[in-house]
């Protein structure tokens, strides 16, 4: 799908040279993210990730891939036409501003899958990606670890003792979420989550909205926020200013 780019930005003959590497570098992050076959629920995925920018850049973002997905749908390459719409702000603001209750995230559930991926986000500030990526062999029970290997980066973070007994069962598997020996899909994760959430009366609530619950958590216990970007795994805390 990514060879398409190119053949997109052919057509904007009346775009700058700025302008189509800006289309490239948002293109390509969002077909880093929904995958090669793009379908209603890696879309929706995408979507959820568009809160973490500011709104000038949603507008921008989801008009290249509009256009893009309308081109794709053109020349036939996807049989559906999809429109990408902008995150509610509304929305938004509510679930980054509350610090909620999730207490009953630690009840049974019909959604076993959902409810661990949802408290390895609460508990750890996880992203789904880092999550399905996790093998056993990154767990360390008896010293309360958990390595997270991401590109050149690794980071080590401390397991609550309450995650132990969730883990603990999975360790005779290759990865702590897995089909036969191999890890699931962001689309798989993504529906058991919303299933999970639903059940739990927390409908409102993504990936991204449990991030910051992670977030406001630490903020609460008097971390500072070099200290929580760490943890995250980012560079720097210029996403996190907005917490001061």
């Amino acid at each position: 799908m990514r060879e398409w780019i190119s053949a997109f930005l052919e057509e904007k003959q009346n775009l700058s040279s700025n302008s189509k590497q800006s289309y490239k570098y948002d293109l390509e992050q969002f077909l880093t993210l929904v995958g090669e076959r793009i379908s209603e629920t890696s879309l929706k995925i995408y979507q959820a990730q568009l809160s973490n920018f500011k709104i000038s850049a949603q507008k921008r973002k989801v008009s290249a891939c509009n256009q893009f997905l309308y081109f794709l749908y053109q020349k036939e390459k996807i049989g559906t036409f999809y429109r990408l719409e902008l995150p509610k702000q509304a929305e938004k603001k509510q679930v980054k501003s509350e610090l909620l209750d999730l207490s009953s995230f630690w009840q049974e559930s019909t959604y076993p899958e959902g409810r661990l991926l949802a408290l390895l986000i609460v508990d750890l500030g996880l992203l789904p990606s880092e999550i399905l990526a996790l093998k056993t062999s990154d767990v360390n029970l008896d010293f309360q670890v958990l390595r997270i290997n991401k590109a050149s980066q690794q980071r080590v973070l401390s397991l609550p003792t309450n995650l132990l007994t969730e883990l603990e069962p999975l360790m005779g598997q290759t990865y702590l979420f897995e089909k036969a020996g191999k890890q699931y899909s962001r689309q798989w994760a993504f529906r058991q989550l919303e299933a999970f959430l639903k059940e739990k009366g927390f409908s409102d609530l993504s990936a991204q909205g449990l991030r910051e619950q992670f977030i406001l958590r630490q903020i609460e216990e008097k971390l500072d926020l070099y200290e929580i970007a760490k943890k995250l795994g980012l560079k720097t805390v210029m996403t996190l200013e907005k917490y001061r």
